[in-house]
């Protein structure tokens, strides 16, 4: 069993705040070196994905039709995660898929999934992913997007 996060508050999805990064150029930037998506999607297990990065998210998320796509085994959490949606209905979530692989351009970084029931993404990366790579959204750019990790 995989120790699970701290879920006493309730966490809540994205409201439409994040960023959606497939389809579009974007620069990520490793240590001050700039490597170029070139229009690339990001990819997620080898997978082209549609990724929303959700400064509002405390954990990153997969959809259950991505998650059948997924080649890592889903573990139980030893303790349930409750998201609230923005309906405000509370999900409880029980499975989490570790270290999955997010390729950005030339970039692969891992991030922990919890498998959620959603439709307009394939995945949702939340602070727990954005943080360690210390990533900089620059939502204020033109073309090219760009997404800084350090």
């Amino acid at each position: 069993m995989v120790p699970a996060p701290v879920s006493t508050p309730p966490t809540q999805v994205a409201r439409g705040r994040g960023q959606v990064a497939r389809g579009r150029d974007h620069t990520v930037r490793r240590g001050g070196q700039a490597v170029r998506g070139g229009g690339q999607p990001t990819r997620v297990c080898s997978r082209d994905a549609s990724v929303l990065f959700d400064l509002g998210s405390s954990y990153s998320y997969v959809s259950s039709h991505f998650a059948s796509y997924l080649v890592v085994p889903c573990d139980s959490l030893s303790a349930l995660v409750y998201v609230l949606t923005p309906m405000g209905d509370a999900i409880v979530i029980d499975c989490v898929y570790c270290s999955c692989v997010v390729t950005i351009g030339s970039l692969e970084t891992h991030v922990d999934l919890l498998l959620l029931d959603m439709v307009d993404f394939d995945v949702i990366l939340g602070m727990d992913w954005l943080s360690p790579y210390h990533a900089i959204l620059d939502c204020h750019a033109n073309l090219p997007e760009e997404l800084s990790l350090m």
